[in-house]
């Protein structure tokens, strides 16, 4: 076939239906070898330049020695593809188990694939080298940057290579030498490969007869790619001298195993140039010359864009589509649509899995029940959630099933199933929807066959709102719905059409409107990476406008760039005397942290750290680890941070001090440099001896910035207070403080807050106005708290006084938390009476017993974290709450909570019970310098007294963090 060069002995790839074209418009491709031993060059004048280091050197050095630096080496030979090889290495151990390994799963799971054991053989026949990583082959980085500059020995060889022009396809259905040209893709080489699929195939977005491709690039990285019609993705083309694994969509296997054969390829450098030990001087010829092909013009590709439906949720205009954001985005969408403005905040914990709330604004109906503001609109509060069935395949559509309004007052409730098929710039979706989304009927419900009861719709249970009315699933009348996104050639443009299901005759209130067609139509432009405006038709009668926000809320972070410079790191440990008072006025300055006492014995380094916080811990070990190796003396080889806090010690992390320093002076083998320094573990060790005391001031004080708000309330759809707060603690004894806070309020609106809602229970919450807009001083808090352990696992609190804003009493927690434990237990026991409105030291008649034994579990699965409490609420309702969610790797947490008890959901009140989501942020992903601590966003619908709990200043959850077992696993993806 023109264009493709076989394997010996390997069946013909697929025929295409026309001849296929290469990427350039000469493609005459020379006679190539390719062996698994010293390398052929492509010019019998021009040879790979070799070097061997000079006893024991830097790379940096050998590159500077041998005058291989940026523009100055010969223009034949490229300096990126560098090869560093280490035949004998511990790399070289791992390179060859990660191929192996990759190799007999392929062969396993593809017996009859005969193309493809062919070339795993090849693959399989290729040098194992033990190339290095390298961050970079700059001398100048490499100097800079010594955690990067390997230091070689006599068994090593650097190569430089001849600059090539080619890309070299391997795959089971052909392998072949490309040109290289310049804004190809991926895609591009392969078609030029194998040829392309039929014409019907193209229209369905099956384009390739593969999905996926890895490409290696010379200088060892590899990456993942798209290449087919259904899922491609913008993205660079592959380097001159790359590989790419191309393996066809009949290769069963997982992805790490096609990850793993990229690897090696990436270890073997440009395709001419691939260099093994010198003493292999065997040659294995595994491509013949090519023939001749025609040319193939490039073609473009624009990248795939999720949006947010009018709805907020990934859709259309009014309809949604299967489509999922990645785990960890979040999105806020403001759309308005006579007469509905609605305002949506959708999070995606988990890639299947797209979840949040609205407020719908019925801006011509009113709630009527403000005094202040008898116009307000009326609002309704809405649940969504959305789960992925089934991803989306070369020939199965991306499948989810959703549900709206799932947990509101149910005006808006509608069930829906979709599927989302791409193919080019166009995705398609095609769905059945039940409730709001169905309303229009037009075809008979599909459920029928499971039962009669599927044709009827039940009314929705409106009234209080809050439940999941499971009784209404995918019953009544369905409708059929569906549309296309188009990415137009405009990067920053895309077209929605679409057929909603919806007929508008059966809306909340009577609010039936007008549709003279089912037809909507909407023009999408990015405004920016996180913002879209959507201007739409809809119904035939109504414009709609759109914004919305979105980001990637699980690599969100800011580099550090008001830091101090962190010390720079030294291979040899200083001489001379330390002054340990500037050895701990640094530490301060670079981590924040405050160290009491130094101690040594040993070879061990000690710190007493007093209430250390981070907002990324393993960052600021590092740096505080920076400090002591710059002043501790080299007798000192473990560095100890003892984290103590009122009196009690927390956790412990211990550095190897040599292994710190060579991970940061040199490129060490993948085993060790993936090997954590930094352990954390309890060390129980006597005597140390005391190297300086650094007593501290009993006494605390700060001044702070307050905000509080209540959204969708009849009296305003936001009202608001900013305060300012100031705090103080003093220290009775090293475990005894007494602390406080109060409030000054400078800027509110809470004039308009005049409605209380109506309760059935005790007034434990729902006097929310009383203590809101009472008094514009208060006391928050003021309390004795003492602290202590029981053995090593067991930290407990007794507490007294102005516990929160509404109760005042006594109380005290006990919390079992083993070091390093994915569980822990705890026990909270208080006896409260509630506080004066004006939030002074007068307290009402109202008293309570309350308290929660609870369950923390760390479960491993998808990070997800479970707090279950079950105990007695303050009006005094008995019951559980269940609170889940999940922690990313840079601290962000998405969650949500549910309480059920004992009272009815006519006791309640409007909402039926107590739920909400949250999202906790660090601090430290905000500003440019590293700040401790978090920012607690949450959802709470409705403030009501059933399932309330008391409000502690202390929870020894919290207090106890540093024994998180993943606590040295976050880091801020903008570090570096």
């Amino acid at each position: 076939m023109p264009g493709t060069h076989l394997l010996p002995g390997m069946a013909p790839p697929m025929k295409p239906n026309r001849i296929p074209f290469v990427l350039t418009v000469v493609a005459s491709l020379v006679s190539m070898a390719f062996m698994p031993a010293i390398a052929v060059a492509a010019s019998p004048n021009i040879e790979a330049l070799q070097a061997k280091p000079q006893g024991t050197e830097r790379l940096s050095a050998l590159l500077v020695r041998q005058g291989w630096l940026p523009g100055l080496h010969a223009a034949e030979y490229r300096l990126s593809s560098l090869l560093v090889l280490a035949p004998s290495s511990a790399d070289a151990i791992e390179q060859q188990m990660a191929r192996d390994r990759a190799i007999q799963a392929l062969r396993l799971t593809n017996r009859n694939n005969t193309a493809l054991q062919q070339v795993l053989q090849r693959v399989g026949a290729m040098p194992v080298n033990g190339r290095l990583k390298l961050e970079s082959t700059d001398a100048n980085y490499l100097q800079a940057r010594p955690e990067f500059d390997p230091v070689l020995n006599s068994t090593y060889t650097v190569v430089l290579p001849q600059a090539t022009d080619t890309v070299t396809v391997l795959s089971d259905l052909g392998t072949c030498v490309v040109p290289h040209q310049t804004t190809a893709s991926a895609k591009a080489y392969i078609e030029a490969c194998i040829g392309k699929q039929s014409a019907w195939k193209s229209w369905l977005g099956i384009e390739m007869p593969m999905d996926w491709a890895w490409v290696a690039n010379p200088n060892g990285k590899v990456e993942q790619l798209a290449v087919n019609g259904w899922n491609e993705q913008a993205q660079g083309g592959p380097a001159p001298g790359s590989w790419l694994w191309a393996p066809s969509r009949k290769v069963e296997g997982e992805p790490k195993e096609h990850e793993a054969i990229a690897g090696f390829l990436a270890t073997q450098g440009e395709f001419v140039q691939a260099v093994q030990a010198p003493q292999v001087t065997e040659q294995k010829t595994l491509l013949p010359e090519f023939d001749e092909a025609e040319p193939k013009p490039l073609e473009t590709s624009e990248p795939w864009y999720l949006s947010s439906s009018d709805w907020g949720v990934v859709g259309l205009l009014q309809t949604p589509t299967a489509r999922m954001r990645p785990a960890g985005s979040y999105s806020a969408t403001f759309s308005r649509t006579s007469p509905y403005s609605r305002y949506s905040f959708m999070l995606q914990p988990f890639d299947w899995m797209e979840a949040g709330f609205r407020y719908n604004n019925l801006t011509n109906r009113r709630f009527g029940v403000s005094t202040t503001n008898p116009d307000q609109s009326f609002k309704d509060k809405n649940f969504d959630v959305k789960f992925r069935l089934m991803q989306e395949s070369a020939h199965l559509p991306e499948l989810s099933v959703g549900f709206r309004d799932v947990a509101g007052t149910g005006l808006f409730s509608g069930e829906y199933v979709v599927g989302s098929k791409r193919v080019g710039a166009v995705d398609f979706s095609l769905g059945v929807g039940w409730g709001s989304l169905g309303a229009g009927g037009g075809i008979s419900n599909p459920f029928k066959v499971i039962g009669d009861s599927f044709e009827n719709r039940p009314g929705s249970t409106v009234g209080l709102g809050g439940t999941v009315d499971t009784n209404t699933f995918f019953k009544g009348p369905a409708a059929l719905f569906g549309g296309a996104q188009v990415q137009l050639p405009w990067e920053d443009w895309v077209l929605k059409l679409e057929v909603e299901g919806n007929d508008y005759q059966s809306e909340p209130f009577g609010n039936n409107l007008e549709q003279s067609t089912n037809v909507n139509v909407g023009l999408l432009h990015r405004v920016n990476d996180y913002m879209d405006f959507t201007l739409g038709y809809e119904r035939g009668t109504e414009v709609m406008v759109a914004l919305s926000f979105h980001e990637r809320l699980d690599t969100f972070g800011t580099p550090k760039l008001s830091d101090p410079p962190s010390p720079k790191v030294n291979e040899a440990p200083p001489t001379g005397p330390v002054s340990w008072p500037a050895v701990l006025e640094e530490l301060k300055q670079q981590t924040g942290w405050v160290a009491t006492k130094v101690q040594g014995d040993e070879g061990e380094l000690k710190l007493i750290i007093d209430e250390a916080d981070a907002g990324y811990w393993q960052y600021t070990v590092d740096r505080a680890t920076a400090v002591l190796h710059k002043h501790a003396p080299a007798e000192y080889a473990w560095f100890n941070y003892e984290y103590q806090a009122k009196g009690q010690k927390v956790s412990q992390h211990i550095v190897d001090r040599n292994l710190w320093v060579r991970q940061r002076t040199t490129l060490l083998p993948n085993a060790w440099r993936d090997m954590p320094a930094t352990k954390q573990r309890e060390r129980i060790k006597y005597p140390y001896q005391t190297l300086f005391d650094n007593p501290q001031s009993p006494w605390k004080t700060s001044v702070s910035a307050g905000y509080r708000q209540i959204l969708g309330g009849p009296d305003g759809f936001i009202l608001y207070q900013l305060s300012a707060l100031g705090n103080v603690s003093y220290e009775l004894t090293e475990s005894t403080v007494a602390s406080g806070r109060v409030r000054a309020a400078l800027l509110d609106n809470f004039d308009k807050f005049t409605y209380t809602a109506p309760s059935n229970l005790p007034r434990v919450r729902t006097f929310q106005r009383e203590y809101a807009t009472t008094s514009d001083f208060t006391i928050p808090n003021l309390q004795l708290t003492h602290y202590g352990k029981l053995g090593s696992d067991v930290f407990y609190t007794t507490y007294g006084g102005l516990l929160e804003d509404m109760f005042a009493g006594v109380g005290g927690e006990l919390l079992y938390r083993p070091m390093n434990s994915t569980v822990a237990l705890g026990l909270d026991i208080n006896s409260v009476k509630q506080r004066d409105f004006e939030q002074d030291f007068g307290l009402r008649d109202y008293q309570v017993n309350t308290g929660h034994a609870t369950l923390y579990w760390d479960t491993g699965f998808e990070d997800i974290l479970v707090k279950a409490s079950v105990g007695q609420y303050l009006a005094g309702d008995k019951g559980a709450t269940m609170d889940l969610s999940r922690v990313f790797d840079n601290g962000v947490k998405m969650g949500a909570f549910f309480t059920r008890t004992n009272v009815s959901a006519a006791e309640f009140g409007e909402g039926s019970f107590d739920k909400g989501v949250y999202v906790t942020l660090p601090f430290d992903a905000f500003f440019t310098q590293s700040v401790a601590g978090t920012a607690n966003l949450v959802f709470n619908p409705l403030t009501r007294d059933g399932g309330a709990k008391l409000s502690r200043s202390v929870e020894l959850y919290d207090f106890t963090q540093a024994r998180d077992p993943r606590l040295l696993t976050y880091t801020n993806p903008a570090a570096k």
